[in-house]
């Protein structure tokens, strides 16, 4: 897995000699993360700390980076608000997530990149057999009509929300009760 650029930023401090717990904190406030909440990320991540050994800095970076100590949480106007719970209610239908996935989503969300969580959800059916369909595609239908207009991905986010709209139908048709013939 690649680091980010911010646990590239903490690897890099740690080697010049830079005490790690130190230059953790000042690659969030770097962030512009507040300093108390800085404080409160790495003391979170002590156990992280407890046992870095020479040459690990870029192993701690790693699982720093992992934690999310260095993301910097967006605030959500109403609209990506409601996107948001879309795509949350989106991940709680597929009935379980692959742990790579999970994380990135996790990530995007906290990061506010929507129309990014939303492209990776519209992708293919990830719905396990646990899941509920219905609510998966709904969730995308609705989540894709109040993204808008994304400048740089119109025309994914085009072929996305037709995608989504064929599933829903499809789902939504195979929830319907069967009448019985005569």
């Amino acid at each position: 897995m690649e680091l980010s650029s911010e646990a590239k930023a903490f690897e890099e401090l740690v080697r010049q000699g830079g005490d790690p717990r130190a230059a953790a904190v000042s690659v969030c406030v770097g962030l512009g993360i507040p300093p108390a909440e800085a404080h409160r990320r790495v003391r979170d991540a002590e156990p992280l700390f407890a046992d870095l050994g020479p040459d690990e800095e870029e192993t701690l970076a790693l699982f720093l980076d992992l934690s999310y100590v260095f993301v910097v949480d967006r605030r959500l106007d109403a609209r990506e608000q409601e996107i948001h719970d879309l795509l949350g209610r989106t991940v709680g239908a597929m009935g379980a997530v692959r742990s790579g996935l999970g994380h990135s989503l996790h990530r995007w969300l906290r990061t506010g990149e929507l129309t990014r969580s939303y492209l990776s959800l519209a992708r293919g059916n990830q719905v396990k057999a646990t899941g509920d369909p219905s609510v998966y595609w709904s969730a995308l239908v609705a989540a894709g009509e109040l993204l808008g207009h994304d400048g740089g991905e119109q025309e994914s986010l085009a072929q996305a929300r037709a995608h989504c709209r064929c599933m829903a139908a499809q789902h939504c048709a195979a929830q319907q009760p069967v009448e019985p013939t005569e």
